[in-house]
């Protein structure tokens, strides 16, 4: 059983406001049993803190069924299977958030093989409840970092060929505290991630806020107080990455940006702070302010040293 804990907060549940277009080393196998009836040897990621049984460990065994298939139904084309977001960042919330993964593989997926996947997820939702809330992402290898690369995505029960924007910030957190599920270590495989990296994708971040709130007056999203409140704290967890080079829970880096702010956008943080998704709008000036705000920062201030 992998033991989940903390080696990139939460989306509303079953939630993925980005555009669709756009630490340790396994220890020992363990022998269990999957869904499907086989017997497999899976490898046990080492656990980095003590998380509670429930809900955590039915997410544990869904990593573990999800493991084997994945080595099933891939064989040599996967890498390596790595957890990341608020599972890893002692962030969960089990009524809201997902279960963030990324498979990495060395060649694109044939329609077969698509197929098959597409198969086993089906099956597998038939065995785990949490799967409602898995977000897999299938990456290649050689395209990690890409902007415009190939890629899949698992969410909302469907597996569909989405491409990849090369989102540096997930492998940002894979590296400083994410899991392995199976597979290689992702230190060896990662390219260097450097600033003008990390500052292109924080910056394809709050264009992806703005485009919702603002450019796109017709979108769903700008009407939804949850989504609302997700923009306000994500604006955030981009400053905190662009200052620190790091990850954090939105959260987390929401209360440590009330203490940088100019003082006229703290309101508007301070309230989705506070608020639960799903009570009433946030205003959208002042969250078009401090967007305005990171978007200034973004041009100006140098992207801060990872670690």
């Amino acid at each position: 059983m992998i033991a989940l804990g903390r080696p990139q907060c939460c989306s509303p549940r079953g939630t993925d406001y980005r555009p669709t277009p756009l630490r340790r080393r396994t220890s020992r196998p363990q022998l269990t049993r999957d869904p499907f009836g086989g017997r497999r040897f899976l490898l046990r990621a080492t656990h980095l803190y003590q998380m509670p049984r429930t809900p955590f460990q039915r997410v544990a065994t869904l990593l573990d069924h999800l493991a084997s298939r994945l080595q099933a139904d891939l064989g040599r084309n996967v890498v390596g299977l790595y957890v990341y977001e608020s599972l890893t960042l002692n962030a969960f919330d089990a009524r809201r958030s997902d279960v963030d993964c990324v498979a990495v593989i060395r060649r694109p997926l044939s329609p077969g093989v698509v197929s098959r996947l597409r198969t086993t997820f089906g099956r597998l939702s038939g065995c785990h409840s949490w799967m409602r809330r898995l977000q897999l992402t299938m990456l290649i290898q050689r395209e990690l970092l890409q902007f415009n690369g190939d890629g899949w995505l698992y969410q909302f029960g469907r597996l569909s060929r989405t491409g990849s924007d090369g989102n540096p910030i997930i492998w940002a957190n894979i590296l400083e505290s994410g899991q392995v599920v199976f597979g290689a270590d992702p230190h060896t495989f990662v390219p260097p991630i450097t600033p003008a990296l990390m500052r292109a994708a924080l910056e394809r971040e709050i264009s992806y806020l703005r485009t919702e709130l603002v450019t796109n007056r017709a979108s769903v999203w700008r009407r939804r107080a949850a989504y609302r409140r997700y923009a306000a704290l994500t604006a955030c967890r981009i400053l905190y990455t662009l200052e620190t080079g790091r990850v954090a829970p939105k959260r987390t880096a929401a209360v440590w940006a009330l203490r940088r702010l100019p003082s006229v956008h703290r309101a508007i943080v301070s309230r989705a702070i506070a608020r639960p998704a799903g009570t009433r709008l946030l205003p959208l000036g002042p969250l078009r302010g401090l967007l305005d705000h990171i978007e200034r920062c973004l041009v100006t201030a140098p992207v801060g040293p990872a670690g």
